[in-house]
């Protein structure tokens, strides 16, 4: 049986990620405010739950207004600290740069830790996992966009994605010591022009490490109605040129999760009609062969409406995670996955 309930609805609720605290509490980190994003009333709040997600606390800014818009884009969780990354920016994604914000109460009361180095302007670190040795690893989707293209084009009024850019960069960044410091490996390149001309690609990378040692890489190609795939073989030092699998995607977010029992899950939204208009229906897939195949499909939610941005961690035989909805309710899921099982 599946769950799902509503954490938050606002003008705009977008980009959640749900996370376990030390505490057993559930916490939720999401953008909010304004009507769009970027925009400049773009904010990042937190929400409580104590009871298994039946209800939710909130919302509360997890750093004071100084004016700025804030973008989310990765939290973790190292024993009894919680680790928040976000963006800083201008509302149009200019005067773009990374902050980190850490927790040592379960998300109460957060405190500065300073940029991502490395990765402090026009980055978004995603999807950390951690690997079989304890270090942690995750992607970071990077636009090598310089400072002086950056104050062109905040003197044109332009918007981001009409920066001089020929690709973005997955790169892959690990940590030996819990996320005090990173340092980076390889990268997956996807470019930025395609046959019809230029074009903005936002790849949004999900990453896993493979029993063999491999690691794998899921990758959002804008405009290709499919998901990218890449790999690496010597612990994500180098990488296999990204190329189409035959998983359809509309060029929204993809989530890869690791169960208990070894099978891999896929949350996504198995749609190649382009846009927001095919991000639905919300599934599951799973696979128990490494992701060779993913034979059991299952179906979370069907009605109508937009699901992005799905974020979370299984626990045993459930996916627990949050999605935004319409870009306006975050939604709190608890996906039962148990072999045999059927979708509900």
């Amino acid at each position: 049986m599946n769950h799902m309930t509503v954490i938050h609805r606002d003008t705009l609720s977008c980009e959640p990620i749900l996370r376990r605290m030390p505490n057993g509490e559930l916490l939720c980190v999401s953008q909010c405010g304004d009507v769009t994003e970027p925009a400049p009333g773009n904010r990042v709040v937190v929400f409580h739950s104590a009871d298994e997600g039946k209800s939710w606390s909130g919302p509360t800014l997890i750093i004071p207004d100084t004016g700025e818009a804030v973008y989310l884009t990765e939290v973790t969780v190292f024993r009894d600290r919680v680790v928040v990354y976000l963006t800083l920016h201008n509302g149009a994604f200019l005067n773009w740069r990374s902050q980190r914000v850490e927790s040592r109460n379960c998300g109460y009361t957060w405190q500065t830790l300073g940029p991502l180095e490395g990765e402090e302007t026009f980055s978004f670190p995603r999807g950390a996992i951690r690997l079989p040795d304890g270090r942690y690893m995750m992607a970071s989707q990077h636009y090598p966009v310089t400072a002086l293209e950056n104050a062109r084009l905040v003197q044109r009024g332009a918007r981001w994605l009409d920066a001089d850019i020929d690709r973005v960069e997955n790169r892959i960044l690990v940590s030996s010591d819990e996320g005090a410091t990173w340092r980076r490996l390889g990268q997956v390149d996807i470019p930025m022009k395609g046959n019809t001309g230029r074009r903005w690609v936002w790849s949004e990378p999900t990453i896993l490490d493979l029993r063999d040692g491999r690691i794998a890489m899921l990758l959002r190609v804008c405009g290709s109605g499919r998901l990218f795939y890449a790999e690496s073989s010597d612990g994500g030092m180098h990488f296999t040129n990204p190329i189409p699998t035959d998983i359809p995607n509309p060029g929204n977010k993809p989530k890869l999760i690791r169960l208990a029992d070894g099978r891999i899950a896929l949350i996504h939204t198995p749609n190649a009609t382009l846009g927001f208009a095919g991000r639905n229906p919300l599934s599951i897939w799973l696979s128990r062969d490494e992701m060779k195949s993913f034979p059991d499909r299952r179906e979370i939610c069907c009605f109508p409406g937009t699901f992005c941005y799905p974020d979370g961690f299984s626990e045993g035989n459930h996916i627990r995670f949050a999605i935004e909805f319409n870009r306006k309710d975050i939604l709190y899921v608890d996906a039962d996955v148990s072999e045999g099982g059927a979708a509900t």
